[in-house]
């Protein structure tokens, strides 16, 4: 494999290597005594999570057809409705209890309850996309795309529950960057 070659695979598996290791460091859950470092952390993960969709059309980048579109909008409803999450389930409800509100209010609870809704949204799409991604390269690639379709479908299905929280969320987003690496490495064995 060239050097050439390389750089788009590492480009493609760095996004959800950063995840996990922040995931090391996600708290489990806010309080006041850890509300400044949950916002903080949540303006990091704004700037990341979307990557993960960048990361799926860079998979379809360069491809024609109705499978490879479907994979740019699915990865594009996953940006949008996933970083819903890290507004108000993360930054908002940190800053509310940073101003002295209950972790439990109806206020912060309300804010929870609307991202974690909306980001069912996000990573449903990411599955949809996922499982469009192997279906796409299965065609151009043969065998050589299962093993990083099915890493990436089976962190797609964990990803549906796990966030980044540690011990779960850290473990799919590693099986996620492998998924996405090897899937970038077949890319050099299209038909």
């Amino acid at each position: 494999m060239s050097q050439k070659s390389i750089w788009p695979i590492i480009g493609i598996a760095l996004s959800p290597l950063l995840l996990a290791l922040l995931g090391l460091f996600h708290p489990h859950d806010l309080n006041r005594m850890n509300a400044q470092s949950w916002t903080t952390l949540h303006l990091f993960l704004l700037l990341l999570f979307p990557m993960l969709g960048v990361n799926l059309w860079w998979l379809a980048s360069g491809i024609p057809g109705v499978s490879a579109w479907a994979i740019r909008v699915l990865g594009m409803l996953y940006i949008i409705y996933y970083g819903a999450l890290d507004v108000l389930a993360g930054i908002a409800t940190g800053l509310m209890v940073q101003k002295n509100l209950n972790p439990q209010s109806s206020e912060v609870l309300a804010l929870f309850n609307t991202g974690n809704t909306l980001s069912q949204i996000g990573v449903w799409s990411f599955l949809l996309a996922s499982l469009v991604v192997l279906f796409l390269y299965w065609q151009l690639v043969g065998r050589r795309a299962f093993l990083g379709g099915f890493l990436l479908i089976a962190s797609a299905f964990s990803f549906l529950n796990s966030h980044i929280y540690y011990p779960v969320g850290v473990i799919t987003m590693l099986l996620m960057a492998a998924g996405f690496a090897l899937l970038m490495q077949s890319r050099t064995y299209f038909r």
